[in-house]
Protein backbone atom coordinates (compact mmCIF):
# COMPACT_ATOMS: atom_id res chain seq x y z
CA UNK A 1 0.00 0.00 0.00
CA UNK A 2 2.86 2.38 0.84
CA UNK A 3 4.31 1.69 -2.60
CA UNK A 4 1.00 2.66 -4.20
CA UNK A 5 0.84 5.98 -2.28
CA UNK A 6 4.46 6.75 -3.13
CA UNK A 7 3.87 6.03 -6.81
CA UNK A 8 0.76 8.22 -6.82
CA UNK A 9 2.63 11.06 -5.08
CA UNK A 10 5.51 10.93 -7.60
CA UNK A 11 3.02 10.81 -10.48
CA UNK A 12 1.22 13.92 -9.20
CA UNK A 13 4.47 15.85 -8.84
CA UNK A 14 5.51 14.96 -12.40
CA UNK A 15 2.07 15.81 -13.76
CA UNK A 16 1.99 19.15 -11.96
CA UNK A 17 5.47 20.13 -13.10
CA UNK A 18 4.67 19.32 -16.73
CA UNK A 19 1.71 21.75 -16.70
CA UNK A 20 3.34 24.53 -14.70
CA UNK A 21 4.14 27.69 -16.62
CA UNK A 22 7.69 28.95 -16.77
CA UNK A 23 7.87 32.43 -15.27
CA UNK A 24 11.62 32.89 -15.73
CA UNK A 25 12.43 33.40 -19.39
CA UNK A 26 14.05 35.90 -21.79
CA UNK A 27 12.89 37.08 -25.20
CA UNK A 28 14.75 39.01 -27.87
CA UNK A 29 12.35 41.02 -30.02
CA UNK A 30 12.98 42.90 -33.27
CA UNK A 31 10.58 45.49 -34.57
CA UNK A 32 9.60 49.09 -35.10
CA UNK A 33 9.97 51.70 -32.36
CA UNK A 34 8.21 55.09 -32.43
CA UNK A 35 9.53 57.76 -30.09
CA UNK A 36 7.91 61.17 -29.69
CA UNK A 37 8.55 64.12 -27.41
CA UNK A 38 5.15 65.70 -26.97
CA UNK A 39 4.91 69.25 -28.26
CA UNK A 40 7.72 68.85 -30.77
CA UNK A 41 7.31 68.19 -34.47
CA UNK A 42 7.96 64.72 -35.78
CA UNK A 43 8.20 61.17 -34.54
CA UNK A 44 11.45 59.23 -34.56
CA UNK A 45 10.96 55.78 -36.06
CA UNK A 46 13.66 53.13 -36.02
CA UNK A 47 14.13 49.39 -36.14
CA UNK A 48 15.20 48.10 -32.75
CA UNK A 49 16.14 44.89 -30.99
CA UNK A 50 14.88 44.74 -27.41
CA UNK A 51 15.50 42.05 -24.79
CA UNK A 52 12.82 41.33 -22.20
CA UNK A 53 13.93 39.38 -19.13
CA UNK A 54 11.31 37.86 -16.85
CA UNK A 55 12.45 36.47 -13.50
CA UNK A 56 9.93 34.86 -11.15
CA UNK A 57 7.10 36.41 -13.15
CA UNK A 58 8.40 40.01 -13.07
CA UNK A 59 9.73 42.07 -15.98
CA UNK A 60 13.27 43.08 -15.08
CA UNK A 61 13.51 46.82 -15.63
CA UNK A 62 14.55 49.97 -13.79
CA UNK A 63 11.69 49.12 -11.46
CA UNK A 64 10.82 45.41 -11.71
CA UNK A 65 7.22 45.17 -12.87
CA UNK A 66 4.89 42.41 -11.69
CA UNK A 67 3.21 40.64 -14.61
CA UNK A 68 0.21 38.41 -15.14
CA UNK A 69 0.66 35.20 -17.08
CA UNK A 70 -2.62 34.11 -18.70
CA UNK A 71 -3.25 31.77 -21.62
CA UNK A 72 0.13 32.23 -23.31
CA UNK A 73 0.07 36.02 -22.78
CA UNK A 74 2.30 37.98 -20.44
CA UNK A 75 0.87 41.38 -19.47
CA UNK A 76 2.89 43.87 -17.44
CA UNK A 77 1.52 47.24 -16.31
CA UNK A 78 3.08 49.94 -14.17
CA UNK A 79 2.37 53.53 -13.17
CA UNK A 80 5.49 53.91 -11.03
CA UNK A 81 7.79 56.65 -12.42
CA UNK A 82 6.12 56.33 -15.85
CA UNK A 83 3.18 54.58 -17.51
CA UNK A 84 4.00 51.26 -19.10
CA UNK A 85 2.00 48.45 -20.62
CA UNK A 86 3.67 45.45 -22.20
CA UNK A 87 1.85 42.52 -23.79
CA UNK A 88 3.89 39.57 -25.03
CA UNK A 89 2.05 36.75 -26.79
CA UNK A 90 4.07 33.60 -26.10
CA UNK A 91 2.19 31.57 -28.70
CA UNK A 92 2.48 34.02 -31.62
CA UNK A 93 5.83 35.41 -30.34
CA UNK A 94 4.71 39.04 -30.78
CA UNK A 95 5.18 41.98 -28.41
CA UNK A 96 3.59 45.40 -27.92
CA UNK A 97 5.24 47.77 -25.46
CA UNK A 98 3.98 51.27 -24.58
CA UNK A 99 5.87 53.68 -22.32
CA UNK A 100 4.95 57.26 -21.46
CA UNK A 101 6.88 59.35 -19.00
CA UNK A 102 8.65 62.57 -18.18
CA UNK A 103 12.36 63.08 -18.64
CA UNK A 104 14.46 66.21 -18.35
CA UNK A 105 13.60 67.13 -21.93
CA UNK A 106 9.82 66.82 -21.46
CA UNK A 107 6.96 64.38 -21.76
CA UNK A 108 7.63 61.46 -24.11
CA UNK A 109 5.77 58.50 -25.59
CA UNK A 110 7.40 55.37 -26.97
CA UNK A 111 5.69 52.48 -28.74
CA UNK A 112 7.42 49.28 -29.76
CA UNK A 113 5.99 46.27 -31.54
CA UNK A 114 7.88 43.35 -32.94
CA UNK A 115 8.48 39.66 -33.40
CA UNK A 116 10.24 37.71 -30.69
CA UNK A 117 12.25 34.57 -30.10
CA UNK A 118 13.20 32.88 -26.88
CA UNK A 119 16.72 33.90 -25.91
Amino acid sequence: MLKLYTSFFVFMILLNSSYSQTTTISYTCKGLSNFEILGTPGVKEEMKEVTYDFINGSLQDLNNIECTWDNNKITCESTFLNFRKLILDQKLLKVKDFISGNKGFGQYVENFSGDCKVK
